[in-house]
């Protein structure tokens, strides 16, 4: 598929095939491919390296990996750092340390288009009864189990929708029955007070006081942390494979742009 669109993009760039006349349309638009397949290999080559950090990293107690220095793996609840720390989910209104969202429209039973998505975070303490530890996430450390909901009433739609910045009228072409043709899908999953998670990362023992009197820290800037709320081998073999996935269309990819780039030079040898 992605071939023929490639072939279109050279056709409306003004060559109908790869001639001299063409040089500088297919030399664009190789790189262009090359780029998309760079860009896809890189991100499928950090999902196997999520996936391998997960694997060989060691299930320990809090109070355990402070004493190792290493990669581990740790299991425990949430807690914020104080009551206002929090955040409520902009979906299904939840009090939570972190969410992400998507709301689509479903434009057939294979695709969809996108309407409004997010992410947002706060730094929390895991707990486990034997130590404290402050998380600080980012976007790219969260793996969130998320809930899904497709909906055709307009009375559903305007009140998930209350509070996001939809570009959309939900109004338009209502039914008798209060529906509209195409569902919308709302997809949201949430990290809440309480709710118990598993951490992969690095403990750093801090000497002086921090936030929530944690015994240690974990943080996206400087380890490979991910924060998960389903279990660590789902997680894994998640990531395994979207990036072998990605690294095989990668290459294509890059396979393809060397064909385009090869055949424009040789045009004008």
């Amino acid at each position: 598929m992605f071939i023929e669109y490639a072939h279109r993009l050279a056709l409306l760039s003004g060559g109908s095939d790869l001639t001299g006349d063409g040089f500088l349309p297919n030399l664009l638009l190789g790189v262009v491919v090359a780029w998309i397949g760079w860009v896809a290999a890189t991100s499928g080559f950090e999902s196997v390296r999520e996936w391998w950090t997960i694997l060989r990293s060691e299930s320990l107690s809090i109070d355990a990996a402070l004493a190792t220095g290493g990669l581990v793996q740790l299991q425990g609840r949430v807690r914020p750092l104080h009551p206002d720390a929090t955040l409520t989910s902009p979906i299904r209104n939840r009090e939570c340390v972190a969410y992400e969202y998507t709301i689509s429209k479903v434009v057939q039973d294979s695709g969809e288009s996108s309407l409004d998505a997010d992410t947002a975070y706060r730094s929390f303490v895991l707990t486990d009864g034997t130590g404290e530890i402050l998380v600080d996430p980012d976007e790219a450390s969260l793996s969130l189990t998320t809930t899904t909901e497709r909906t055709t009433k307009t009375e559903v739609i305007r009140e998930r929708t209350a509070d996001a910045s939809v570009e959309f009228d939900p109004a338009a072409a209502i039914a008798d029955d209060g529906t509209i043709p195409k569902p919308i899908e709302f997809r949201e999953g949430t990290i809440s007070p309480g709710e118990e998670v598993t951490v992969v990362g690095k403990a750093t023992p801090v000497s002086e006081e921090v936030p929530g009197d944690a015994d240690a820290v974990m943080t996206a800037e400087t380890d490979q942390l991910t924060v998960m709320t389903d279990p660590p081998g789902n997680t894994a073999m998640r990531n395994a494979a979207r990036g072998v996935f990605l690294l095989v269309l990668g290459a294509l990819f890059v396979l393809f742009a060397i064909g385009i780039l090869r055949a424009a030079l040789l045009d004008i040898l």
